[in-house]
């Protein structure tokens, strides 16, 4: 008597570690394979109206006609996994009769290669023009799958079907974080991640930066983020050890009197191994903020949106950092004449009429 229970319960484990692990999907095939006596099984990402693969996972599938570049066109079971339910499971000889299979191409190039006559499979995911589908596999000696395998591989569709939606989620959320991590590069301003000891587990471009240049007395040694100044040194120990103990949630340091300052914060909340394989140790989050640093322009951003020429763009990088038209004209080496005709035709491919209204809209 088929029991449910123990079924499920015997692959469930290795389905849902293939979201986390792709290489799990090989396991998973290997055990499914294993519980209805089949060499071979495959799971794959497919069009729903063309011959086209965009992934697959397989065992036992080595000889005969490559199925992602040639076998597919021959495939007499698409259509009806493509039309069909979703979730229902269909059996090869319900599709085709053993004596039409034996004399078709599908058959001929690819199954009987394989050491395979019959199939059962299902189509348990959907998402616009693409499916995913799982096909097991065996010789005609085995005899043809049951009703009762096919209820069987119908109790897992609904698994499948939660794990590809997982699948999906998951590679949304890393994709998100991926997008957050690039824009914490390009950040004018410093960022490292830290733990209880001040050791850097991350840092952004321009961290880097700052360290290789030295700037504020800012060193990092032996993986340690440290100051040059003894009492700045100090402040920081004395910020970690207040965020890490939750006696604080934000601490800073003034590092000059224009402002400039290092913001310290409690990090403890996020997840970072998730997003930028950051340990969890990594407890604490500093900015390095200066209200002198420019904001770098996106040249390629505003050439596409402005079609600004190259002298446009410097100009208006040189007037983003609070130069007047005589320095900018004296900094390029033009004439002033020069330089209020290139401003001239700034403003007018932004449309603005003040320069003031010029440095807001292009920094918006």
């Amino acid at each position: 008597m088929y029991n449910k229970e123990k079924t499920i319960s015997t692959l469930l484990h290795t389905l849902y570690d293939s979201v986390i692990y792709p290489e799990g999907w090989d396991i998973f095939l290997q055990q499914l394979g294993h519980l209805f006596d089949s060499p071979s099984a495959a799971l794959r990402i497919t069009d729903r109206e063309n011959p086209v693969v965009y992934r697959s996972y397989t065992i036992g599938l080595e000889q005969g006609l490559n199925y992602e570049h040639e076998a597919v066109v021959f495939d007499p079971f698409r259509t009806s996994l493509a039309n069909g339910p979703l979730g229902k499971v269909h059996i090869s000889t319900d599709i085709i009769s053993d004596r039409a299979f034996e004399h078709s191409e599908h058959y001929q190039l690819f199954f009987r290669p394989n050491g395979n006559f019959y199939a059962m499979g299902t189509q348990f995911e959907r998402d616009g023009s693409s499916a995913m589908h799982i096909g097991i596999h065996r010789p005609r000696e085995k005899g043809m799958f049951t009703r009762q395998e096919q209820e069987q591989l119908e109790d897992l569709s609904g698994h499948l079907r939660r794990v590809a939606q997982l699948t999906k989620l998951t590679s949304q959320v890393q994709e998100a974080l991926a997008q957050a991590q690039n824009a914490f590069n390009h950040l004018p301003f410093g960022v490292w991640m830290l733990d209880a000891n001040l050791h850097c587990h991350w840092s952004n471009r321009a961290a880097e930066d700052v360290l290789s240049t030295h700037c504020f007395g800012i060193q990092q040694r032996n993986g340690r983020l440290i100051f040059d100044e003894e009492k700045l040194g100090s402040a920081l120990v004395q910020a970690s050890r207040k965020l890490n103990k939750g006696e604080s949630r934000c601490e800073s340091i003034q590092l000059n009197r224009a402002g400039a300052s290092l913001v310290l914060f409690c990090n403890q909340e996020i997840n970072s191994s998730l997003s930028w394989n950051v340990s969890p140790a990594a407890t604490v989050i500093a900015f390095l903020l200066d209200p002198q640093m420019t904001i770098p322009l996106d040249h390629r951003r505003l050439k596409n949106l402005y079609s600004l020429s190259v002298a446009e763009l410097r100009l208006v990088d040189l007037l983003m950092r609070g130069l007047d038209i005589n320095e900018a004209s004296a900094y390029l080496n033009v004439t002033v004449h020069t330089t209020r005709s290139q401003l001239k035709s700034v403003m007018r491919k932004t449309d603005v009429t003040r320069q003031a209204d010029l440095i807001r809209h292009i920094t918006a």
